[in-house]
């Protein structure tokens, strides 16, 4: 519930540097009390107070008993958000990441005060965009494209069947296993009867390849060590023996590329008329994601043309949204985090590292697409917002426009900034230019002056 309509705040700035402010707050006496009040109402069924039933100790008495501030930790963190968000209202300041806070006095008659040091959104130029060229997207698929494929429903429909004979690289073993450290089990070391692939480097490096030549009903001992950057940290660096039961040993057999497989899995009498859906399907996936890869094109130009001292914390705030993003597709399939990457020898910081290009890649773009939109005076009115919102949210009629009344001012303003980017990137796309010449963004890695 949000507390701004109370007026909780008063608030000065300070500019500390190019892209960085300084909002010292004062939270009011009245507010704080409120704060206070709420807090005690919801928390006084959790104490016990001789004389009384629990839950129903006046507040005076709970403070007497525990201590003049036992309500002070919570009512602060109840208020804080709040408070923050309306200071960033009244100082008109646009905050891009989580800001420091540092917590001054507390108290009952004044009230509460803080500081709060924020980055604030860069100043960014842009010159050359009109006339920008992309490639001539070849739509026809390749041989190669279309072989890849075949093997693709191939591999989906291979069997899988008990081999009989020592595990190579490739092979699918199905094991029991129990990791020991120092001589003892560790959590999440044990697993039984899973499937793995020879090669596919699920597992720690150096498991996989030690099962190698290891015929089912064997007791393997595989010796390991935990990579440095492992996510576990009571892990990392450590050596590990893994006891390993070998219970099946199996290959995959594929399936003939020949009219009968088309007929299995296909509504097609010959592997030629198959291929030729094949060849159709891909033809079509290209000609619908063709506007796509120009505007893809185009936006690793746009990043490569601003001129701008971004903050860090802009692509360290993307990471996050990245990372969080990440976490709940694992946890949508059943799974908590931390056991994922355990088993999969991925960690935090190496998933991030490894975004680190393509979330640079959209800030920097959307910084473009923002200056090119003060530049060339884009607006999106109240009217086309709502018919944006309307587009991406299902929404219609008077559900519609009272759901935008309602929404949080800094809310709109992030769905208007990147609505405003939307009608930019439509304007560079539409003074871009298809040609066969070799790009030079593919040359030289830099952005010439198309204009």
């Amino acid at each position: 519930m949000s507390n701004l309509d109370k007026n909780l705040t008063t608030v000065s700035t300070e500019q500390l540097e190019a892209n960085k402010s300084k909002l010292t707050i004062q939270v009011t006496a009245e507010a704080f009390k409120d704060s206070l009040r709420a807090v005690y109402n919801k928390n006084k069924g959790y104490f016990n107070i001789p004389g009384f039933r629990k839950g129903k100790a006046p507040r005076v008495i709970i403070e007497q008993y525990y201590g003049k501030e036992v309500f002070h930790e919570d009512a602060i963190n109840h208020i804080l958000e709040d408070a923050y968000s309306e200071a960033l209202d009244k100082s008109g300041i646009d905050a891009i990441y989580r800001p420091d806070i540092d917590l001054g006095e507390v108290s009952e008659a004044t009230g509460i005060a803080f500081t709060a040091q924020v980055f604030t959104r860069p100043s960014v130029e842009i010159e050359g965009y009109h006339g920008l060229t992309h490639p001539k997207f070849e739509t026809e698929p390749t041989a190669e494209e279309i072989d890849n494929a075949l093997r693709h429903e191939q591999e989906k429909n291979a069997r899988q069947v008990s081999a009989n004979r020592p595990a190579k690289l490739d092979d699918i073993v199905n094991i029991n296993f129990t990791g020991y450290v120092d001589g003892e089990p560790f959590e999440g070391g044990k697993g039984e009867f899973v499937d793995l692939t020879l090669g596919s480097k699920r597992f720690i490096p150096g498991f996989e390849e030690q099962l190698v030549g290891a015929s089912a009903g064997d007791d393997v001992k595989v010796n390991v060590t935990f990579p440095e950057d492992y996510g576990h940290t009571d892990l990392a660096s450590k050596a590990a023996v893994f006891e390993v039961e070998i219970v099946d040993v199996k290959e995959k057999q594929m399936p003939e590329l020949d009219d009968d497989f088309a007929q299995d899995i296909s509504e097609f009498d010959t592997l030629a008329e198959y291929r030729d859906d094949i060849a159709e399907r891909i033809r079509k996936n290209k000609t619908d994601n063709l506007e796509n890869d120009k505007r893809g094109h185009i936006m690793e130009k746009l990043a490569k043309m601003i001129v701008a001292d971004v903050p860090e914390v802009m692509y360290t705030g993307r990471l996050d949204d990245m990372f969080d993003s990440y976490k709940r597709q694992v946890e949508m399939q059943g799974m908590d985090i931390e056991n994922y990457l355990r088993f999969s020898g991925l960690t935090e910081q190496g998933l991030r590292n490894s975004w680190q290009a393509q979330a640079k890649l959209e800030i920097d773009s959307l910084l473009a697409l923002e200056a090119i939109a003060d530049k060339e005076n884009i607006q999106v009115d109240e009217a086309e917002f709502e018919e944006k919102f309307a587009e991406a949210s299902g929404m219609k009629d008077d559900g519609l426009k009272k759901f935008i009344e309602e929404m949080h001012p800094r809310r709109k303003a992030d769905l208007h900034r990147s609505y405003r980017c939307d009608k930019a990137m439509d304007f560079v796309m539409e003074h871009a230019i298809a040609t066969d010449e070799p790009d030079p963004i593919a040359i030289t890695g830099e952005v010439l002056d198309a204009e």
